[in-house]
């Protein structure tokens, strides 16, 4: 039972990734490279972290293990998101480039002190509160720029100025990456209220083994609710059917006409 879950996450964004990374050896463009690298470090990190998780109450040296090879993925695939988003929304921006370094400079900092202070599987603590924090930066200002890109995009077609296919991609990319950072912001809310509720027992076996439990739980309802439909719109981001492209063409031609 634990494997159904992170197995079904490592499909859901290796594909995107491998897809991306040959688009990248043929193009030779960064925003193809680091997006596939995002995908490819989610790909791991996510699905190991799943599994350190729901083992850490019976096999706590081999949740470790997979926490720790968890963390180390995932921390990668973030920077990569953040160099993704830099490349592709502010390519010439120097304070996005300065945003960027700060962000990515902090996501390496924090990653380094939740594993040298062996903190990788301890769920409720301070060090992987404020790593988790880090890391929801990088598809927060994903979100942000996809959405406002959706919005300009979406006034310039009314002008027959912006394709269809790209502007609804552009809505797609927003909500894959507000669905991605939605759920482990509910996480960390459950970690901090954990960590509030228990004060200086924190570390105390038996209440932390239940607070990830409490924490499990709870994502693993709201993963029912929102992955199908962050499923979907990943899915047509890069494997959309003609059916669905014509249906977007063709009411973009209907609204043109009215």
């Amino acid at each position: 039972m634990i494997a159904v879950g992170p197995i079904l996450v490592f499909l859901l964004l290796v594909a995107p990734g491998v897809r991306l990374l040959t688009l990248a050896t043929r193009t030779r463009e960064r925003p193809e490279f680091w997006g596939g690298l995002y995908f490819i470090g989610a790909s791991i990190g996510l699905p190991m972290r799943l599994v350190g998780s729901a083992l850490y109450a019976t096999r706590p040296e081999l949740a470790d293990t997979f926490n720790t090879i968890g963390h180390l993925s995932f921390a990668a695939g973030t920077i990569a998101m953040m160099i993704f988003t830099l490349h592709v929304f502010h390519p010439q921006s120097s304070r996005a480039r300065i945003f960027a370094a700060v962000t990515i400079a902090t996501i390496v900092a924090t990653s380094i002190h939740t594993l040298w202070g062996g903190f990788t599987s301890i769920e409720n603590s301070y060090s992987m509160v404020m790593t988790n924090f880090t890391r929801l930066i990088p598809t927060s200002w994903a979100f942000y720029e996809s959405l406002r890109y959706y919005v300009s995009m979406r006034r310039r077609q009314a002008l027959d100025l912006a394709d269809p296919i790209v502007t609804n991609r552009f809505l797609l990319w927003s909500i894959w990456t507000g669905a991605v950072t939605l759920l482990p912001l509910i996480a960390l809310l459950l970690r901090t209220i954990g960590i509030l509720s228990l004060g200086n027992e924190s570390y105390n076996t038996g209440l932390h083994a239940q607070i990830i439990s409490n924490i499990l739980t709870g994502v693993r309802v709201l993963f029912v609710i929102i992955a199908p439909i962050a499923a979907v719109a990943l899915s047509l981001s890069f494997f959309a059917p003609r059916l669905y492209t014509d249906r977007i063409r063709a009411r973009s031609a209907r609204t043109e006409l009215a």
